[in-house]
């Protein structure tokens, strides 16, 4: 099971979300040192595993970064499936304990400690209660699940944990806030595209992935909007089916193309990056708008 964990920890993750959070400190403090913000870039990682880990078994996921998901993995280790199940549960709950142990083991006030652990618990909070809306299908809006579970949790929070490290001011921290949610959400929907259209060997996912899970992503539901007669009889058949093949969903994916809907969502990716973009104020120094400039594009505009 810690074998499991470690292997999915390590295995080619793009590690956007420590990057934030030395991104998030130099904001603050231009000449910080980042060894704290990569020790809080660790906590995050393992934050994510288990999240993946839980995430994975609740899609019934087989791949993950390029590999088998961990419930997958330990399955063909006990050659019991429930066994395997019950122990990748167990993996995800394994890393969440090492996330917490180091972030409490870090060198910092105590005062400072007490403001990180309640922004990681909320990012966690709100990563599980985006999860349920996404699996539940109760989320308000085509967006609204991923302002919790991705714009808070992937972005917002591991700038805000650099910021607090940095020792932020409550105006730099609403100046990031700001900028964190509409980036967070198209951080979301490029990876919409990315699983629909990007190539399994980059991205590490397997072909038409969110198609077989039947996820009602914003690409997915403008597409279903706009499609008529037999195109829209060829996404349908493929939308939740599991059992799917790699030529049906290929030609769900034409269909897609067909519709613009590709084009709506990168257009309203555009729109985000904008309006987060123009919450960089006074209240971020220059080197810090500098930055987080960089970091939207490298959010926002990523091929893997």
């Amino acid at each position: 099971m810690v074998s499991a964990v470690r292997d999915l920890t390590l295995r080619h993750g793009k590690r956007l979300r420590p990057a934030l959070v030395a991104v998030g400190l130099r904001a603050v403090d231009a000449r910080a040192g980042v060894r704290p913000a990569v020790e809080v870039g660790a906590a995050l990682e393992l934050l994510h595993t288990y999240l993946l880990i839980h995430d994975d078994w609740m899609d019934d996921d087989a791949v993950r970064r390029g590999g088998p998901t961990v419930h997958v993995l330990l399955t063909r280790h006990f050659r019991n499936e429930h066994l395997g199940h019950a122990s990748a549960i167990l993996a995800g709950d394994y890393a969440l304990s090492l996330a917490t142990e180091t972030l409490a083991k870090l060198r910092v006030p105590d005062e400072r400690l007490r403001r990180l652990f309640v922004c990681f618990s909320e990012m966690h909070g709100h990563a599980v209660l985006g999860q349920e809306l996404d699996i539940s299908g109760t989320s308000p809006g085509p967006e609204a699940a991923y302002v919790l579970k991705t714009a808070s949790y992937s972005v917002r929070g591991p700038l805000r944990l650099g910021a607090l490290l940095g020792g932020a001011r409550p105006a730099t921290l609403r100046a990031l806030d700001r900028f964190a949610t509409p980036v967070g959400v198209a951080f979301q929907l490029r990876d919409d595209l990315l699983s629909a259209f990007g190539n399994p060997r980059d991205t590490g996912k397997p072909l038409g992935g969110d198609l077989r899970s039947g996820k009602r992503t914003p690409l997915v539901l403008q597409a279903s909007r706009r499609a008529r007669g037999r195109d829209r009889a060829t996404l349908a058949r493929v939308l939740g089916n599991s059992r799917a093949t790699d030529a049906e969903v290929r030609r769900a994916l034409d269909v897609i193309r067909r519709t613009g809907a590709k084009e709506v969502v990168e257009a309203r990716i555009d729109t985000l990056v904008d309006r987060g973009l123009s919450a960089l104020g006074p209240a971020i120094s220059r080197e810090g708008r500098e930055l987080l400039t960089g970091a939207a594009l490298a959010l926002t505009a990523r091929e893997r």
